[in-house]
């Protein structure tokens, strides 16, 4: 069963554009990369698939020269398919296994521009990192394109709700209660499900959150396996131990200096890099939102940290996802981090897919006052605060508004879409289920 993704539209465009760069497709492993491309691959009269990871033999093509001709023939040989322009898309996968194959990209564009190629590698930016200081980068030659977990419409799509998840796209504020209470059960199974590919596709045929936590701990224990990749210098051990403790502290505000006991700052900061890397933690920054860009002038001495899926957070954490199912709302039950990093997760899913997204959170210095996201529309910055249920304080979204030029702040919460008023300010109100647009 194959999960229709946001994503392949975005693949088709290229398809069919005039103008073809090779994609390297950038994701945690397991989101669904390689899937989507097959997909992709369906609609060209020849597909060729080298995976370098269980053939490592291809390595030995790109090892000599690029010359791109010569590479082609060689391939057709090895896979008995014949290479044709605008009729053949080349999909090499694992291509951080062959370093040489990320530079050839570039001799891709330059000498047989018509021919489409997509890159993809669970451990990509680890290559990446090391092409660029050994290997030629193909810079401005290849497109990248950011791939994450399902979102919650895809999430719809899957379980066969399609008219649900248009609505959803469509921002209609007119759902009956009946309506939104559907949503609300749908979002509370969605943090429970995730978004890894293989445990939606088994909820969508059994309905079973028992065998979803199954395959969320083989997910985990795959992930941890692969940390020995991660670097040669740090012991796996230590990242493990980094690993965890990001899932203890999601949503909270995490000083490097005082994070883990007996590990320096420059340490901890390295592991969580190598691990924002690989795309099993998200780092939302702070930002003084004095500015644009939301980064400038931040020294990020304090920063705050999401784990990829939420489904894989519940089960590694050993929550009970029968108490979280039949809840009301979330803050009785001391999840209200939980929806925070939900939202997270969202606006990461739903941004610019051609640009590795970034997300930013206020806080007043030597205050108290904390606006859990912020993003940008236009020339304003918008506060964003997440609240687990359908009402809660706003003290930190009215300082906010108070000291900063912004035409509106967002509250997600368990209502429906509206717009309210807060100490003379307007706020948007949009439901846990719904979509903030970057834009």
């Amino acid at each position: 069963m194959y999960i229709v993704r946001e994503i392949d539209k975005e693949f088709l465009e290229w398809r069919n554009s005039s103008v073809i760069k090779p994609i390297l497709v950038h994701g945690v492993r397991q989101c669904g990369k390689t899937a989507s491309v097959r997909h992709l691959g369906s609609t060209f009269e020849t597909f060729i698939e080298i995976n370098f990871e269980k053939e490592p033999s291809f390595s030995a093509i790109f090892n000599s020269d690029f010359d791109i001709s010569r590479i082609c023939s060689e391939i057709e040989l090895k896979t008995g398919k014949t290479i044709s322009d605008t009729s053949t898309l080349l999909f090499l996968d694992e291509i951080q296994e062959c370093p040489n194959a990320i530079t050839a990209l570039r001799y891709f564009k330059e000498d047989r521009p018509s021919l489409h190629v997509i890159a993809a590698g669970s451990l990509l930016e680890f290559a990446l990192g090391k092409s660029k200081n050994q290997i030629s980068f193909p810079v401005g030659r290849v497109r990248s394109i950011y791939m994450y977990p399902l979102s919650f419409r895809e999430f719809l799509s899957a379980l066969s709700k399609e008219k649900l998840a248009e609505n959803l796209a469509s921002k209609d504020k007119s759902l009956s209660e009946a309506v939104h209470e559907e949503c609300l059960n749908l979002y509370k199974k969605f943090l429970v499900v995730g978004g890894m590919p293989e445990s939606v596709r088994e909820f969508a045929y059994s309905g079973s959150y028992l065998n979803c936590q199954r395959i969320q701990r083989d997910i985990i224990d795959n992930f941890e396996n692969d940390f020995g990749k991660y670097s040669g210098r740090i012991p796996p051990e230590e990242i493990k131990e980094v690993f965890d403790f990001s899932f203890r502290n999601i949503g909270n505000q995490i000083v490097l200096s005082r994070s883990i006991p007996n590990m320096k700052a420059a340490r901890f900061s390295t592991i969580l890099n190598l691990l924002s890397m690989a795309g099993l933690v998200h780092k939302v920054k702070s930002s003084t939102c004095e500015s644009l860009p939301l980064g400038s002038g931040n020294k990020n001495i304090s920063i705050k940290v999401l784990t990829f899926d939420t489904g894989v957070y519940l089960t590694k954490q050993g929550y009970d996802a029968t108490e979280l199912l039949n809840a009301v709302n979330l803050e009785s039950l001391n999840k209200g981090s939980l929806v925070e990093m939900q939202t997270g997760l969202e606006l990461l899913k739903n941004s610019d897919k051609y640009q590795k997204a970034e997300l930013y959170y206020w806080k007043r210095t030597g205050a108290n006052a904390e606006v859990d996201y912020v993003i940008q529309k236009g020339e304003s910055i918008i506060p964003i605060e997440v609240k687990s249920n359908s009402t809660g304080k706003m003290q930190s979204m009215a300082e906010y508004l108070k000291t900063h030029n912004a035409p509106f702040g967002i509250r997600v919460s368990f209502e429906k879409y509206g717009i309210s008023t807060f100490k003379n300010s307007t706020i948007h109100v949009t439901p846990v289920y719904g979509t903030i647009e970057w834009e």
